[in-house]
Protein backbone atom coordinates (compact mmCIF):
# COMPACT_ATOMS: atom_id res chain seq x y z
CA UNK A 1 0.00 0.00 0.00
CA UNK A 2 2.82 2.42 0.89
CA UNK A 3 4.68 1.61 -2.32
CA UNK A 4 1.54 2.19 -4.43
CA UNK A 5 0.67 5.46 -2.67
CA UNK A 6 4.18 6.86 -3.11
CA UNK A 7 4.79 5.45 -6.58
CA UNK A 8 8.12 3.79 -5.66
CA UNK A 9 9.30 0.20 -5.63
CA UNK A 10 8.67 -2.14 -2.70
CA UNK A 11 12.44 -2.72 -2.07
CA UNK A 12 12.95 1.04 -1.80
CA UNK A 13 10.06 1.35 0.64
CA UNK A 14 11.47 -1.49 2.72
CA UNK A 15 14.91 0.10 2.76
CA UNK A 16 13.50 3.48 3.85
CA UNK A 17 11.30 1.95 6.54
CA UNK A 18 14.23 0.01 7.93
CA UNK A 19 16.24 3.22 8.07
CA UNK A 20 13.45 5.05 9.94
CA UNK A 21 13.16 2.11 12.33
CA UNK A 22 16.93 2.13 12.99
CA UNK A 23 16.73 5.89 13.68
CA UNK A 24 14.07 5.23 16.33
CA UNK A 25 11.39 7.14 14.44
CA UNK A 26 8.88 4.35 13.72
CA UNK A 27 7.94 1.00 15.25
CA UNK A 28 5.70 -1.97 14.49
CA UNK A 29 2.38 -1.28 16.20
CA UNK A 30 0.72 -4.58 15.33
CA UNK A 31 -1.00 -6.05 12.29
CA UNK A 32 -3.99 -5.12 10.16
CA UNK A 33 -6.88 -7.53 9.82
CA UNK A 34 -6.29 -10.10 7.12
CA UNK A 35 -8.04 -9.51 3.78
CA UNK A 36 -7.30 -13.03 2.61
CA UNK A 37 -3.52 -13.02 2.38
CA UNK A 38 -0.65 -12.29 4.70
CA UNK A 39 -1.46 -9.73 7.39
CA UNK A 40 0.13 -6.35 6.75
CA UNK A 41 2.25 -4.74 9.46
CA UNK A 42 0.90 -1.64 11.12
CA UNK A 43 3.60 1.02 11.48
CA UNK A 44 3.41 4.01 13.79
CA UNK A 45 5.58 6.98 14.54
CA UNK A 46 7.47 6.99 17.86
CA UNK A 47 5.77 9.93 19.59
CA UNK A 48 8.69 10.95 21.80
CA UNK A 49 11.25 10.80 18.98
CA UNK A 50 10.98 14.57 18.67
CA UNK A 51 9.43 17.26 20.88
CA UNK A 52 8.32 20.86 20.40
CA UNK A 53 7.12 23.74 22.57
CA UNK A 54 4.07 25.86 21.82
CA UNK A 55 3.29 29.16 23.51
CA UNK A 56 0.05 31.13 23.48
CA UNK A 57 0.60 34.79 24.35
CA UNK A 58 -2.55 36.74 25.27
CA UNK A 59 -3.34 40.06 26.88
CA UNK A 60 -3.78 38.50 30.33
CA UNK A 61 -1.88 35.22 30.41
CA UNK A 62 0.75 33.01 28.80
CA UNK A 63 0.34 29.27 28.23
CA UNK A 64 3.27 27.00 27.39
CA UNK A 65 2.97 23.34 26.34
CA UNK A 66 5.48 20.61 25.56
CA UNK A 67 4.19 18.24 22.87
CA UNK A 68 5.39 15.10 21.12
CA UNK A 69 4.92 14.05 17.50
CA UNK A 70 1.34 12.88 18.16
CA UNK A 71 0.41 16.19 19.80
CA UNK A 72 0.19 14.67 23.26
CA UNK A 73 0.68 17.42 25.85
CA UNK A 74 3.52 16.11 28.01
CA UNK A 75 3.65 19.15 30.26
CA UNK A 76 2.14 22.61 30.46
CA UNK A 77 2.26 25.79 32.48
CA UNK A 78 -0.09 28.77 32.53
CA UNK A 79 0.86 32.12 34.04
CA UNK A 80 -1.53 35.01 34.56
CA UNK A 81 0.44 38.08 33.58
CA UNK A 82 -0.41 41.19 31.57
CA UNK A 83 1.38 41.60 28.25
CA UNK A 84 4.09 44.27 28.27
CA UNK A 85 6.55 45.36 25.62
CA UNK A 86 9.49 45.10 28.02
CA UNK A 87 12.70 43.11 28.21
CA UNK A 88 11.78 41.46 31.52
CA UNK A 89 8.51 40.23 29.99
CA UNK A 90 10.35 38.61 27.07
CA UNK A 91 12.85 37.13 29.51
CA UNK A 92 9.94 35.66 31.46
CA UNK A 93 8.62 34.00 28.28
CA UNK A 94 12.05 32.57 27.52
CA UNK A 95 12.38 31.30 31.10
CA UNK A 96 9.10 29.40 30.79
CA UNK A 97 10.55 27.58 27.78
CA UNK A 98 13.83 26.83 29.54
CA UNK A 99 12.09 25.56 32.67
CA UNK A 100 9.70 23.21 30.87
CA UNK A 101 12.60 21.75 28.88
CA UNK A 102 14.79 21.32 31.96
CA UNK A 103 11.96 19.86 34.05
CA UNK A 104 11.31 17.20 31.40
CA UNK A 105 15.01 16.62 30.67
CA UNK A 106 14.50 17.17 26.96
CA UNK A 107 17.41 16.05 24.81
CA UNK A 108 18.49 19.07 22.68
CA UNK A 109 19.01 16.70 19.75
CA UNK A 110 15.32 15.79 19.87
CA UNK A 111 13.97 19.32 20.27
CA UNK A 112 12.46 20.92 17.18
CA UNK A 113 11.66 24.50 18.18
CA UNK A 114 9.29 27.01 19.77
CA UNK A 115 6.06 28.15 18.11
CA UNK A 116 4.32 31.24 19.47
CA UNK A 117 0.67 32.07 18.80
CA UNK A 118 -0.48 35.69 19.00
CA UNK A 119 -3.85 37.50 18.76
CA UNK A 120 -2.64 39.36 15.69
CA UNK A 121 -2.44 39.16 11.92
CA UNK A 122 0.87 37.37 11.40
CA UNK A 123 2.94 37.03 8.27
CA UNK A 124 4.21 33.52 8.90
CA UNK A 125 6.87 33.70 6.20
CA UNK A 126 8.51 36.78 7.68
CA UNK A 127 7.57 36.19 11.34
CA UNK A 128 6.09 39.66 11.62
CA UNK A 129 2.80 41.09 12.87
CA UNK A 130 1.04 43.53 10.54
CA UNK A 131 -2.02 44.27 12.70
CA UNK A 132 -2.39 43.93 16.45
CA UNK A 133 -5.04 45.81 18.41
CA UNK A 134 -5.81 43.23 21.13
CA UNK A 135 -2.26 43.53 22.48
CA UNK A 136 0.38 45.98 21.31
CA UNK A 137 2.87 43.58 19.77
CA UNK A 138 6.05 45.44 18.73
CA UNK A 139 7.62 45.04 15.31
CA UNK A 140 10.66 43.36 16.83
CA UNK A 141 8.77 40.75 18.91
CA UNK A 142 10.24 37.88 16.89
CA UNK A 143 13.73 39.35 17.12
CA UNK A 144 13.40 39.75 20.89
CA UNK A 145 12.35 36.12 21.35
CA UNK A 146 14.90 34.68 18.94
CA UNK A 147 17.68 36.55 20.76
CA UNK A 148 16.69 34.94 24.06
CA UNK A 149 16.15 31.38 22.82
CA UNK A 150 18.82 29.19 21.16
CA UNK A 151 16.15 27.32 19.20
CA UNK A 152 14.16 27.95 16.02
CA UNK A 153 11.23 30.30 16.75
CA UNK A 154 8.12 30.87 14.63
CA UNK A 155 5.09 33.16 15.02
CA UNK A 156 1.47 32.28 14.19
CA UNK A 157 -2.00 33.75 14.41
CA UNK A 158 -3.75 32.21 17.42
CA UNK A 159 -6.98 31.24 15.64
CA UNK A 160 -5.11 29.70 12.70
CA UNK A 161 -3.02 27.68 15.14
CA UNK A 162 -6.12 26.48 17.02
CA UNK A 163 -7.92 25.59 13.79
CA UNK A 164 -4.94 23.60 12.53
CA UNK A 165 -4.87 21.67 15.82
CA UNK A 166 -8.59 20.94 15.53
CA UNK A 167 -8.21 19.64 11.98
CA UNK A 168 -5.40 17.29 13.03
CA UNK A 169 -7.33 16.13 16.11
CA UNK A 170 -10.30 15.14 13.95
CA UNK A 171 -8.08 12.90 11.85
CA UNK A 172 -9.96 13.72 8.65
CA UNK A 173 -8.52 16.31 6.32
CA UNK A 174 -11.88 17.62 5.19
CA UNK A 175 -12.78 21.28 4.56
CA UNK A 176 -13.71 23.02 7.79
CA UNK A 177 -14.24 26.51 9.17
CA UNK A 178 -13.05 27.07 12.72
CA UNK A 179 -14.69 29.91 14.61
CA UNK A 180 -12.63 30.94 17.64
CA UNK A 181 -14.82 32.49 20.34
CA UNK A 182 -12.38 33.75 22.95
CA UNK A 183 -11.68 37.22 24.35
CA UNK A 184 -11.54 38.25 20.73
CA UNK A 185 -13.25 36.48 17.83
CA UNK A 186 -11.13 34.97 15.10
CA UNK A 187 -11.15 31.96 12.88
CA UNK A 188 -9.47 29.76 10.35
CA UNK A 189 -10.41 28.43 6.93
CA UNK A 190 -9.04 24.90 6.57
CA UNK A 191 -8.87 23.29 3.15
CA UNK A 192 -6.40 20.52 4.09
CA UNK A 193 -4.12 23.39 5.11
CA UNK A 194 -4.83 26.76 6.71
CA UNK A 195 -5.93 29.28 4.07
CA UNK A 196 -4.28 32.52 5.14
CA UNK A 197 -5.31 34.69 2.20
CA UNK A 198 -3.19 37.05 0.11
CA UNK A 199 -2.57 39.38 3.05
CA UNK A 200 -2.57 36.84 5.90
CA UNK A 201 -6.07 37.98 6.88
CA UNK A 202 -7.99 34.85 5.89
CA UNK A 203 -10.40 33.82 8.62
CA UNK A 204 -10.69 37.20 10.35
CA UNK A 205 -14.36 36.48 11.01
CA UNK A 206 -14.45 38.69 14.09
CA UNK A 207 -14.61 41.73 11.83
CA UNK A 208 -17.54 40.63 9.68
CA UNK A 209 -20.33 43.18 10.02
CA UNK A 210 -23.28 41.57 11.82
CA UNK A 211 -25.19 44.72 12.81
CA UNK A 212 -24.71 47.80 10.59
CA UNK A 213 -23.75 50.78 12.76
CA UNK A 214 -23.99 48.53 15.82
CA UNK A 215 -21.79 48.26 18.88
CA UNK A 216 -18.27 49.57 18.67
CA UNK A 217 -15.51 47.00 18.16
CA UNK A 218 -11.94 47.34 19.43
CA UNK A 219 -10.88 47.85 15.81
CA UNK A 220 -12.74 51.19 15.80
CA UNK A 221 -15.54 50.07 13.47
CA UNK A 222 -19.12 49.33 14.47
CA UNK A 223 -21.22 46.19 14.23
CA UNK A 224 -18.38 43.64 14.07
CA UNK A 225 -19.06 40.07 15.19
CA UNK A 226 -16.40 40.56 17.85
CA UNK A 227 -18.55 43.16 19.61
CA UNK A 228 -21.40 40.64 19.94
CA UNK A 229 -19.74 37.23 20.26
CA UNK A 230 -16.42 37.55 22.05
CA UNK A 231 -16.24 35.53 25.26
CA UNK A 232 -16.19 38.80 27.20
CA UNK A 233 -19.80 39.48 26.26
CA UNK A 234 -20.64 36.64 28.66
CA UNK A 235 -17.64 36.41 30.98
CA UNK A 236 -17.93 40.07 32.06
CA UNK A 237 -20.87 38.90 34.18
CA UNK A 238 -18.54 36.63 36.18
CA UNK A 239 -15.33 38.67 36.48
CA UNK A 240 -13.85 37.31 33.27
CA UNK A 241 -14.41 33.62 34.04
CA UNK A 242 -16.36 32.10 31.15
CA UNK A 243 -16.66 28.67 32.76
CA UNK A 244 -18.15 30.29 35.84
CA UNK A 245 -20.73 32.03 33.67
CA UNK A 246 -21.93 28.75 32.20
CA UNK A 247 -21.84 27.03 35.58
CA UNK A 248 -23.92 29.72 37.28
CA UNK A 249 -26.37 29.98 34.39
CA UNK A 250 -27.05 26.23 34.60
CA UNK A 251 -26.87 25.78 38.38
CA UNK A 252 -28.85 28.83 39.48
CA UNK A 253 -31.11 29.46 36.49
CA UNK A 254 -30.06 33.12 36.52
CA UNK A 255 -32.52 34.80 34.13
CA UNK A 256 -30.22 37.68 33.35
CA UNK A 257 -27.44 35.31 32.32
CA UNK A 258 -29.90 33.28 30.29
CA UNK A 259 -31.16 36.33 28.37
CA UNK A 260 -27.59 37.41 27.66
CA UNK A 261 -26.76 33.95 26.35
CA UNK A 262 -29.88 33.81 24.18
CA UNK A 263 -28.94 37.14 22.60
CA UNK A 264 -25.40 35.83 22.13
CA UNK A 265 -26.67 32.74 20.30
CA UNK A 266 -28.82 34.82 17.95
CA UNK A 267 -25.84 36.85 16.77
CA UNK A 268 -23.62 33.78 16.63
CA UNK A 269 -26.20 31.98 14.49
CA UNK A 270 -26.06 34.81 11.93
CA UNK A 271 -22.31 34.38 11.68
CA UNK A 272 -22.46 30.59 11.46
CA UNK A 273 -25.10 30.69 8.74
CA UNK A 274 -23.06 33.21 6.75
CA UNK A 275 -19.99 31.00 7.01
CA UNK A 276 -22.00 28.00 5.86
CA UNK A 277 -23.28 29.96 2.85
CA UNK A 278 -19.73 31.02 1.95
CA UNK A 279 -17.84 27.76 2.44
CA UNK A 280 -20.48 24.96 2.45
CA UNK A 281 -18.58 22.88 5.02
CA UNK A 282 -18.62 22.10 8.73
CA UNK A 283 -18.44 25.09 11.06
CA UNK A 284 -16.64 24.28 14.31
CA UNK A 285 -17.22 26.40 17.40
CA UNK A 286 -13.94 26.76 19.25
CA UNK A 287 -12.19 29.02 21.69
CA UNK A 288 -13.34 29.63 25.25
CA UNK A 289 -17.06 29.70 24.45
CA UNK A 290 -16.98 26.76 22.04
CA UNK A 291 -15.45 24.59 24.75
CA UNK A 292 -18.47 25.34 26.99
CA UNK A 293 -21.25 24.81 24.43
CA UNK A 294 -21.80 21.07 24.79
CA UNK A 295 -25.00 21.38 26.85
CA UNK A 296 -26.47 23.94 24.44
CA UNK A 297 -25.41 22.80 20.97
CA UNK A 298 -28.75 21.20 20.06
CA UNK A 299 -30.60 24.35 21.08
CA UNK A 300 -28.16 26.40 19.04
CA UNK A 301 -28.57 24.20 15.98
CA UNK A 302 -32.32 24.87 16.02
CA UNK A 303 -31.64 28.61 15.87
CA UNK A 304 -29.20 28.19 12.98
CA UNK A 305 -31.56 25.88 11.07
CA UNK A 306 -34.17 28.62 10.80
CA UNK A 307 -31.76 30.84 8.86
CA UNK A 308 -30.91 28.61 5.90
CA UNK A 309 -33.16 28.02 2.87
CA UNK A 310 -31.25 24.89 1.80
CA UNK A 311 -31.18 22.48 4.74
CA UNK A 312 -33.57 20.93 7.23
CA UNK A 313 -30.93 20.52 9.91
CA UNK A 314 -27.76 22.18 11.13
CA UNK A 315 -25.70 19.08 11.79
CA UNK A 316 -22.76 20.82 10.16
CA UNK A 317 -22.35 22.88 13.34
CA UNK A 318 -19.80 21.14 15.55
CA UNK A 319 -18.16 21.77 18.91
CA UNK A 320 -14.38 21.77 19.02
CA UNK A 321 -12.92 18.39 19.99
CA UNK A 322 -9.50 19.72 21.08
CA UNK A 323 -10.14 21.95 24.10
CA UNK A 324 -6.82 22.08 25.97
CA UNK A 325 -4.60 24.97 24.83
CA UNK A 326 -5.33 24.50 21.09
CA UNK A 327 -3.48 27.67 20.05
CA UNK A 328 -0.32 26.72 21.92
CA UNK A 329 -0.44 23.17 20.56
CA UNK A 330 -1.08 24.50 17.06
CA UNK A 331 2.01 26.70 17.30
CA UNK A 332 4.10 23.65 18.20
CA UNK A 333 2.38 21.68 15.44
CA UNK A 334 4.27 23.65 12.77
CA UNK A 335 7.53 22.03 13.82
CA UNK A 336 5.95 18.59 14.20
CA UNK A 337 4.34 18.77 10.77
CA UNK A 338 7.53 20.04 9.14
CA UNK A 339 9.59 17.24 10.71
CA UNK A 340 7.15 14.48 9.72
CA UNK A 341 7.02 15.76 6.15
CA UNK A 342 10.81 15.59 5.89
CA UNK A 343 11.09 12.09 7.35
Amino acid sequence: MVAADLGISLPTVTQNLNYLRECGLIFNAGEFESTGGRKANMLSIVPEARLAVGMDVTQTHVSVVLTDLKLNILDSVKTHVLFRDADDYYEMLANHVRMILEKNEVDPEKFLGVGISLPAIVNERENTSSYSKVIDIPDDFYVQMQKKLPYPVRLFNDANAAGWTELQARGKLQPMVYLSLSNSVGGAVLMNRVYTGRNWRGGEFGHMTIVPNGKECYCGRRGCLNAYCSARVLSDYTDGDIRQFFYEMKATGNRGYRRAFEDYMQYLALAVNNLRMCFDCDVVLGGMVGACMEDYIEEFKKIVKKLTPFENSAEYVKICSFRTEPSAVGAALYFVDDFVRQM
